[in-house]
């Protein structure tokens, strides 16, 4: 008997429920009758336990966060409905089984009651991005339980290897479940709004619904990150942790409806997953990341190669890369000349999944060259960053680097004399000294670049301070 019945996606704006959008939610009928074709769904299949993936939970970076209490509340009093409540039982034994079987594959998790949530200042209760697509689900009569899971933070592979894990405990229970992802698409496809509005978001919804209907998964699980980072998104990580649940068999994507009619993608769609077997889609994503990884290092400049080839070793092996046998295998004489004949002082900047894993850099030269300055601060980013764990092997592969060369140091009179993008900014004072580099992504402007360095430095905002500027010769 396959108790998994399959995965419904629906976006969660309380607007649709004609209490909340007071006639607006006229405006997006087309997502009404895409919710009530789900719920048909629902009624039709009859599941015992429905597990709600929200974005919108007790969100913790490192694992998924699970309301682990026999009922669970909720309402839409922040959305001006407070008369709009719901309560659920949720399906505590099912809950047991999954967390064993995270436990098996040592994937964080928390399950959140009333006594643990107090100390974090939350609450075990349904958020709006359940609360929406339940409040239609419950208007066919037909009663379930739920399991409430939050996303995490982490990886995106990470969550889909959540979701396969989840589709394992479901197929070895005697319990019927459907998963539903609650899920909105881009916050910023207006156009009308341009401090709002981006064009990557058309691109990701794009990618999405073209993705479920097609069944080419992979598109969504590989999707460039500069796209979903820009497309300002909910709905991505719900989206990927269901998608672990059909991995490795055949299924059958429909998507209902499609619309933007608040400046915001909402999709609804069903993925029903048959018995039939297939390869895993993360072995295929193995593969590909492989090949991207070793295209993406045959182009990059040599300060790039050099700090990721001294990451790469000093991970693996726990020694520091041999420059002598290093350059005998580079061939750009004229650079290998600038390395070993150059004296400055370098930051390696490291980024995973668009975020920043780690940066140490020395504002003047501390080595003979550039190259042994690069090795050095290389190893203290990978490894050395307080801020951060030591990177992990199998993390190489997803590291995005940067070298930063630092020019002449230059003391400025003035502040106009700063310019955030062109140069990096040093602070000191009575002892305590801090740098930003330049033309960091989220940095535009001068204030906020010296707020941001006295800040590291430990120097309050209102003390008058010494600056300098520096500019850099960026690899990457």
């Amino acid at each position: 008997m396959n108790n998994f019945l399959g995965v419904l996606i629906a976006p969660h704006p309380p607007i649709v429920i004609s209490e909340v959008g007071m006639g607006r939610e006229y405006e997006a009928q087309s997502t009404i009758k895409g919710i009530e074709k789900l719920a048909e769904i629902v009624s039709k299949k009859k599941p015992e336990t429905i597990i709600c993936i929200t974005p919108h939970g007790n969100i913790f970076k490192d694992g998924i966060c699970v309301l682990y209490e026999n009922e669970i509340e909720g309402n839409l009093e922040k959305f001006g409905a407070p008369e709009l409540t719901m309560k659920k039982e949720v399906d505590i034994p099912l809950i047991k089984k999954i967390a064993s079987g995270l436990r098996d594959k040592s994937i964080s998790y928390i399950l959140l009651n009333k006594m643990i949530a107090e100390p974090y200042s939350c609450k075990p209760e349904i958020d709006h991005a359940c609360f929406v697509p339940l409040h239609y689900f419950d208007k066919t009569g037909h009663k379930y339980k739920i399991i409430h899971i939050t996303i995490h933070m982490n990886g995106l592979i990470d969550l889909y290897e959540t979701g396969k894990v989840i589709r394992k405990v479901i197929e070895e229970s005697d319990t019927k479940v459907i998963v539903l992802a609650s899920a909105d698409l881009s916050h910023c496809l207006d156009q009308n709004e341009p401090d709002r509005y981006n064009p990557k978001g058309k691109v990701f919804d794009e990618i999405v619904t073209k993705s479920i209907k097609n069944g080419s998964y992979e598109d969504i699980i590989d999707m460039d990150e500069d796209i979903y980072r820009n497309a300002s998104e909910c709905g991505l990580r719900p989206i990927v942790f269901a998608l672990g649940t059909i991995d490795a068999y055949v299924s059958v994507g429909k998507v209902f409806s499609y619309e933007a009619p608040f400046g915001v993608g909402y999709m609804t769609a069903f993925i029903e997953s048959l018995s039939e077997k297939k390869e895993s889609l993360l072995e295929e994503h193995h593969i590909r990341k492989i090949e991207r990884h070793e295209n993406f290092k045959r182009k990059e400049n040599i300060f790039v190669t050099l700090a990721r080839e001294t990451i790469e070793v000093w991970v693996k092996k726990g020694t520091r890369l041999d420059w002598h046998k290093f350059k005998s295998i580079i061939f750009q004489s004229k650079l290998i000349n600038m390395l070993e004949s150059t004296r400055a002082g370098t930051f390696v900047s490291i980024h995973k999944n668009g975020k920043l894993r780690g940066c140490i850099g020395t504002i003047g030269p501390t080595h003979p060259n550039i190259a042994h300055e690069i090795i050095s601060n290389a190893i203290q980013a990978s490894s050395y960053d307080t801020r951060f764990e030591p990177i992990k092997e199998e993390e190489l592969s997803t590291l995005e680097i940067k070298v930063d060369v630092l020019g002449e140091i230059e003391e400025v009179k003035d502040i106009g004399d700063l310019d955030v993008k062109k140069y990096g900014v040093i602070v000191e004072y009575k002892g305590r000294r801090g740098l930003l580099l330049p033309n960091i992504e989220g940095i535009s402007s001068v204030h906020e670049q010296i707020r941001i360095a006295k800040q590291k430095a430990g120097i309050s905002e209102d003390k008058q301070a010494k600056l300098s500027r520096f500019e850099v010769t960026r690899y990457s």
